[in-house]
């Protein structure tokens, strides 16, 4: 049975003169996370981020702590579901898989020995965590039965060929029974005074048990990617089927240039890979540039 899924909204960079803050994931330089609702303003207080394995308080100052954390993911709402739910992590350097269930006083860290789990993206569907690696290995997390043990982490490797997938953003989402992981180039050729990054091109790929298959037509589907969240959904009023809306996804830009992220935004059309704007305006931030919630 296909689960509908919600478009994003585009939430634009803090403005310096309100106070209007709207987050999901909170993490301060203290190392306090927690989870809030957008709407109902309901606070789920986490565990402190010196639970997860490998942190090192006082070697990670200031905006490294606030970014510690690179994602976080949800497998069902809170709301609905108050104490069976898991929260999934991206966390650290290399980027490895941590979780956490209510009640729980730390994080459940995924062994960082499994080969190829430097993490870039995560998803849920149907009991398990897909995350993709940069090399675009998939690492499969399954949370169906009511005890997860951090060794029952396996890899499917090579789903995307390396030269693709190296030295790219990759990201994963299922939608309508397939499993399919995007490739998004022109994130990690950033240098310090240099804004010329940017997307070029984006590749989109069906993975299956043990090979690939690339996907050039999405039909009446498009794909919400950013460093926030990735969403595939059926295209609401003012959108299209077959495009991929993205926002600024280059870390590294938002803390070395001087006005922040916020420059690598558009509408990618998958059929004839160009390229148009779905913000015309100006919305830099070093911490909070544009994002989808």
């Amino acid at each position: 049975m296909a689960v509908e899924v919600a478009a994003p909204l585009l939430m634009l960079a803090e403005k310096e003169e309100n106070a209007e803050i709207r987050w999901l994931f909170t993490a301060d330089e203290q190392g306090h996370m927690n989870l809030f609702h957008l709407f109902s303003r309901t606070l789920i207080n986490l565990p402190d981020m010196d639970m997860l394995q490998g942190f090192a308080f006082r070697e990670e100052l200031g905006c490294d702590r606030i970014t510690y954390v690179q994602k976080a993911l949800l497998s069902s709402d809170p709301l609905s579901s108050t104490d069976d739910y898991v929260l999934a992590l991206i966390q650290g350097y290399p980027r490895t898989f941590a979780f956490w269930r209510p009640g729980s006083k730390s994080f459940t860290s995924v062994d960082s020995t499994i080969p190829y789990c430097a993490v870039s993206d995560v998803t849920w569907h149907d009991g398990h965590f897909y995350g993709v690696s940069f090399m675009g290995n998939i690492v499969i997390l399954d949370f169906t039965s009511d005890y997860y043990s951090t060794t029952a982490a396996r890899v499917i490797m090579s789903q995307i060929p390396p030269r693709v997938a190296c030295s790219n953003k990759v990201y994963i989402v299922y939608s309508i029974g397939e499993l399919l992981v995007i490739n998004r180039d022109g994130c990690h050729n950033f240098e310090e005074g240099d804004d010329s990054y940017g997307v070029k091109q984006f590749r989109v790929y069906k993975i299956n048990d043990s090979s690939y298959e690339e996907v050039k037509d999405l039909g009446n589907r498009a794909l919400f990617l950013g460093f926030s969240a990735t969403l595939a959904v059926e295209p609401p009023p003012g959108c299209q089927g077959n495009r991929i809306y993205f926002t600024d996804d280059c870390r590294e830009a938002y803390f070395c240039m001087e006005r922040g992220g916020g420059k690598d935004m558009g509408v990618y059309n998958l059929l004839d890979r160009t390229i148009v704007p779905h913000y015309t305006g100006q919305s830099y931030h070093k911490l909070t540039p544009p994002l989808w919630v």
